[in-house]
Formats: structure tokens, sequence, C-alpha cells
């Protein structure tokens, strides 16, 4: 199977989790800490059950990247999960996903020599255009109402706006890609299960810094005590299971390609999280609805349709 088929697969399920994460944030799990701590958690099992067959010591160098790429990506989660908590899924993931590639260009260029081609170029372009279409806030209406609500005689013009739990889309895109180009050097430099597992006990040692605070220690434990704990516990899993892989997919794809070339591809993730949370929306609302309008639907179509073309001149 090509880097580009596992690469969609990953943003496929990825995008599963995404809408899951939505759904828990919201109404399950109120402290991003305890749910990135539950997702650390179920990574710590996968650890324990493949270091007997591929751990060994990577030296000290390649200990501390290992370390570094696990714990920044962690931080990237918090940030994410904040947003989620505040933000519409259709909305913030592409904020994030859109701006990640941006950092992680930057980063491979300057740190693993990574270069572009002026198609490539055009790419990034079109996909953050695409970006921020699709998170602009046009009041709750849509860009044409919006618009001419805007120019009507006594009406003051203000620009449309975007909204303040979208700004923590920035710094978890940046630790996004620092956990992203570190990954890509663990690759360069490990085999792939010895530099997983070395990744993922940063993600558990970063995971469990805020478990320190009082507070974050009885959010955890109030968490099980909740009444539909149950179902809360089976979307989790299942949304892990989603993200798991899809991480899991994702790293695979970093370790024989571009690093920057598989991360410009999560413009697909949009696509699927677009998707599902209208299907949700129309569907099952009591789940997760969002604001729906067919200018909405509209605006972002377009911006998907931009960042597909992104996508297309990357392939090209």
């Amino acid at each position: 199977m090509s880097w580009l088929s596992i690469t969609l697969i990953a943003y496929f399920l990825l995008g599963i989790a995404a809408i899951i994460d939505k759904t828990l944030l919201s109404r399950d799990i109120k402290n991003p800490f305890v749910y990135t701590f539950y997702i650390a958690s179920l990574g710590g099992v996968i650890v324990l059950v493949l270091s007997p067959f591929f751990l060994d010591w990577p030296g000290i160098e390649q200990f501390i990247i290992s370390i570094l790429a696990g714990a920044t990506f962690i931080i990237a989660l918090t940030f994410m999960f904040w947003g989620l908590k505040k933000e519409e899924a259709s909305r913030l993931t592409p904020m994030i996903g859109g701006t990640t590639p941006i950092f992680v260009f930057l980063l491979a260029s300057l740190f693993l020599r990574e270069s572009l081609s002026p198609n490539q170029i055009y790419a990034f372009i079109l996909i953050i255009i695409g970006t921020f279409l699709i998170s602009l806030d046009f009041q709750n209406y849509g860009a044409w109402t919006w618009i001419k609500k805007k120019i009507g005689i006594n009406q003051k013009i203000v620009l449309p706006k975007i909204r303040k739990a979208l700004f923590l889309s920035l710094p978890a895109a940046f630790f996004f890609a620092v956990s992203w180009v570190l990954t890509k050097d663990i690759f360069n430099h490990q085999p792939f299960w010895q530099g997983f597992i070395w990744k993922s006990i940063g993600a558990l040692l970063m995971a469990f810094l805020p478990m320190l605070w009082k507070k974050n220690r009885d959010d955890l434990k109030n968490q099980k005590k909740e009444k539909h704990s149950s179902k809360t516990a089976k979307r989790f899993l299942f949304g892990q299971a989603c993200g798991g892989t899809g991480n899991l997919l994702m790293t695979y794809a970093i370790s024989i390609a571009s690093v920057t070339l598989v991360q410009a591809l999560q413009g697909t993730q949009y696509i699927f999280v677009f998707l599902g949370v209208l299907f949700l929306t129309f569907y099952f609302p009591r789940i997760l609805k969002e604001k729906v309008t067919r200018e909405i639907i509209l605006q972002k179509t377009i911006a998907i349709l931009l960042i597909i073309s992104g996508i297309w001149f990357i392939l090209i």
C-alpha cells in the first residue's frame, strides 16, 4: 500500500475521532487534562505490550528528541481539546490542520532540509485560503446574508470575526508541527516500532504532569463516578480506537514519505469532519448539533474545494 493510501485512511479515522472528541468534551468530559490523560494511558498500554520486543536504548540525543516529540504532541492535544470545548469541530479542526503544514514546512526546511516545489507552494496557498474561509464566522448567517446586512445605508461595516476560541488553534498547530518534525527525525535514526514506543513514553510522561494538581486529580476521580460513564467509556474507546489507529498510520506514512506532504494532506480530514457533523446535526442532534444553513454549507463547501485543489497541486 502506498504512503498516499495510508495517509488518506489515517485522516478518515482521525476525522471520526475528532467528531467523537467534540461530543465528549461538550457533554461528558469537562476537563481536557483528564481527556488527554485517558488518551495517553491507552498509549501506555501499547508501550507495555510492545516494549519487550522492540525497545532498545537509542542514545541520549535520540532519547531526548523522542521524549520531546511525545510531550509536544500532548501539549498540542490539550490546546485542541480546550478549543473543542468552545468551538465547532468543523471550524476548529480546519484551523489547526490548515496552519500545521505551514509550521511543518518552516521547521522541516530549517531542521530536516526539506523543500517544496512550485506546485506544492501553490498548494499551501490554496489550503490556507480554504482553511480561513471555513473558519470565518459571518455572525451565524453566512457570507451572502452578512454582505447584504452590511451594505445598508445605516449599517456600519464590520469585518467577519475569527472566534476567540479559534486562536487556540495556533499554539495547537505549532506544537503538532514540532511533534511531527521531531517524529520524522526519529525515524531517520531509529526503527519504526522503537521510535514509536519512545515517543509514546514521552507523551505519557507529559500527560501525567497536570495530575500533580489536585483539581485535575479530583476531576479524574469524579469522572469515574459519572452516571453515564459506561456510555461515555464506549464512545471514548471507539473514538480512541479510530484516533490511535489513525495516528499510527500517519506516523508510519511520515516514516516513509515527506513529513511536509503528509501533513499537507490533512485537508482531507476536514471533508470527513464536515460530512460527519452534517450527518449528526440532521439525524442525531442530541449527540452533536452545529449551526447549519444553506449559506454556511456553501461557504464550507467552497472552502473544502479550495483545500482539495491544494491537495491536487501536491499530487501532480
